[in-house]
């Protein structure tokens, strides 16, 4: 028997209690707050576009024999330009626009007729082009 002593038994057994106490209370914390610290990790983590393009850069600045003996599959597919899927887009708004303008003018009402042009003004006779006359001073008063 290694322990010959009941009051040192007794010890370690209440010690090792509390800590089997401590341990479950631990795991239960961990196991509360779990959801929450797994939702921040997944926050941190970068989207699928992200990584996308973390690879494509890294692709790019291997040496050429490296890049080489890439396999396929791991190689960066070429992909579009930012410019083209924007120019697409525009391109394709404006023909919407311009689709739904149409239908819209189809529905209304006909354009008002143009207006005419107005008539020429008539001509008046002339008018009298005489200078008209200096008026007269009033003498001035002596003192």
């Amino acid at each position: 028997m290694p322990f010959k002593k009941k009051k040192f038994r007794t010890k370690l057994e209440a010690r090792l209690d509390d800590l089997a106490s401590q341990t479950e209370e631990l795991r239960q914390q961990v196991v509360d707050r779990a959801p929450g610290v797994r939702d921040q990790l997944v926050d941190m983590l970068p989207d699928k576009d992200q990584l996308r393009d973390l690879r494509d850069d890294l692709f790019e600045r291997l040496p050429d024999g490296v890049a080489d003996k890439v396999p396929d599959k791991v190689k960066p597919k070429k992909k579009r330009s930012k410019l083209k899927r924007v120019a697409f887009l525009g391109i394709l708004t404006g023909a919407g626009a311009a689709a739904v303008a149409a239908v819209k003018g189809r529905t209304n009402t006909p354009p008002p007729p143009p207006e005419p042009f107005p008539a020429p003004p008539k001509p008046t006779a002339p008018a009298d082009v005489t200078p008209p006359k200096p008026a007269k001073k009033a003498p001035a008063k002596k003192p």
